[in-house]
């Protein structure tokens, strides 16, 4: 840097904020984020090389675009990058992504993680819903051992939509019909063993038809399923060749045999409701992705935003 222009930058820096202050601190202590996120992101293309067009091996560098290495496909000719294809794709400020995760792992809303972040709103939302898709997809495959089946039911909503499929209800307001309406609530079936492997899925009821498409193959057979007393439930098992223990839980028998109960998936729609209500209603259509953040926070023993972020990179590499 030449003399003048250093004398400009030194009077710059006497106008700072205090938080410009403390970046500006940080990143001369070499404690400057973006640097090991290009690391991480970068790491997987040198160990499985793979274009994102057409999935071939063959790649060279091409330069750079700002931090980020490029590099371009033998077979098809396209370039890209690291993050091409991914849900990371076109999101600037890289180096506030860990301190974004952070405010995700402290469950903070969206204008809190905002102002955490300094950071526009419509961006603190689209970061959100980018950051949210590998979670959402994070869900067990297979279930054994005693296996916890029940549903829980969210009220159906349209915020943020420009066009409504009913009537709008204000806050406070009652839902229309009394009991599983699907017009004013949305079953979200969970299945979730003692090992706190969890399957979770928005279905549009709780039908056999709709468990048998559901849960097909994803309980081994010699499993016990724990239900209430839904009769779908009740076929389910007989169809899948399941041993059945049904709780009647109106009837006050919560547990059978000291053992078999459904209080381990019970515990969890508590907590999944309480960590909910923060969010003052989440509208139906990203419902599946909070679902995902909840589970990802209730699996992990030691949640943290290097973990969050090291998932990010799984979904890079599906």
């Amino acid at each position: 840097m030449i003399p003048a222009q250093f004398k400009k930058l030194l009077v710059a820096l006497e106008h700072l904020t205090d938080k410009q202050v403390k970046d500006v601190e940080k990143f001369l202590k070499g404690d400057n984020l973006i640097q090991p996120i290009i690391v991480e992101l970068e790491q997987r293309m040198i160990d499985e090389p793979e274009c994102p067009h057409c999935h071939s091996s063959l790649i060279n560098r091409h330069g750079k675009a700002g931090a980020l290495q490029r590099y371009r496909c033998k077979n098809c000719t396209k370039t890209f990058n690291a993050v091409t294809k991914t849900p990371l794709a076109r999101l600037q400020h890289k180096e506030k992504w860990l301190d974004y995760l952070q405010c995700m792992i402290n469950g903070k809303v969206l204008r809190e993680s905002a102002s955490d972040c300094n950071i526009n709103l419509k961006t603190s939302f689209r970061w959100r819903h980018r950051f949210l898709q590998l979670p959402a997809t994070m869900k067990a495959t297979l279930l054994e051992g005693i296996v916890e089946a029940d549903e829980t039911l969210f009220a159906r909503s349209e915020k943020g939509s420009r066009t409504l499929e009913r009537q709008p209800r204000k806050r406070g307001m009652k839902a229309k019909n009394r009991g599983r309406s699907k017009e004013d609530w949305v079953p979200v079936l969970t299945v979730r063993d003692r090992g706190k492997h969890t399957y979770e899925a928005i279905i549009p009821s709780v039908s056999t038809g709709q468990l048998n498409k559901e849960l097909q193959g994803k309980i081994l057979k010699d499993s016990v399923l724990c239900t209430d007393g839904f009769r779908s439930y009740i076929k389910f098992a007989q169809g899948n060749d399941l041993i059945h223990k049904r709780l009647d839980v109106a009837a006050g028998v919560q547990v059978i045999e000291k053992v078999f109960h459904i209080q381990n998936v019970n515990a969890y729609h508590s907590r999944l409701k309480a960590w909910m209500d923060r969010f003052h209603g989440v509208a139906t259509k990203y419902l599946e992705n909070y679902l995902g953040w909840f589970r990802f926070l209730d699996t992990n023993e030691n949640p943290n935003k290097n973990n969050l972020f090291k998932a990010q990179q799984h979904l890079a590499g599906t």
